[in-house]
């Protein structure tokens, strides 16, 4: 499949966690997706332990599995452990299963970064454009593999 070229952000789909889609930017000084999570929580049980957050404030709670934890540097270089989780990306009419870093990004932009861990998957970014694809669901929608 030929790589989709977006722009410096993009609008997405998190249907697994939103139904609205939102916009996110595209930052391929990142390494990896983070969204913004609020009061983040971890519940640890048998089999697995899992977190809960809200996406917004008062939003509704949502649980999911802890994948892992990444260690991330800032661009201060200033390093945190972020929570890990698994969920679906739609975006470019394309679906993908992806891990997404969960952190506080209430005093910026944008809620979520897409980062080039995600973006070597198939996106070209053409930094002079913005929402080149519609935040629409397609009809005609192509599930990706997994990133690992």
């Amino acid at each position: 499949m030929r790589p989709a070229v977006i722009g410096w952000r993009e609008w997405v789909g998190l249907p697994e966690l939103q139904r609205a889609p939102l916009l996110a930017k595209v930052d391929t000084g990142a390494w990896s997706n983070t969204l913004h999570a609020s009061e983040i929580d971890i519940i640890e049980s048998n089999p697995e332990t899992r977190i809960r957050f809200r996406l917004e404030e008062g939003g509704k709670w949502i649980e999911r599995p802890l994948q892992k934890w990444r260690r991330i540097r800032d661009t201060g270089g200033h390093e945190t452990l972020r929570p890990v989780i698994r969920t679906t990306i739609e975006i470019a009419s394309r679906d993908f299963d992806v891990e997404v870093c969960l952190a506080d990004r209430s005093k910026l932009k944008h809620r979520m970064i897409l980062g080039r861990n995600f973006l070597r998957l198939g996106f070209i970014v053409n930094p002079s454009r913005q929402c080149v694809h519609t935040m629409i669901r397609s009809e005609d929608r192509v599930r990706m593999g997994s990133m690992d």
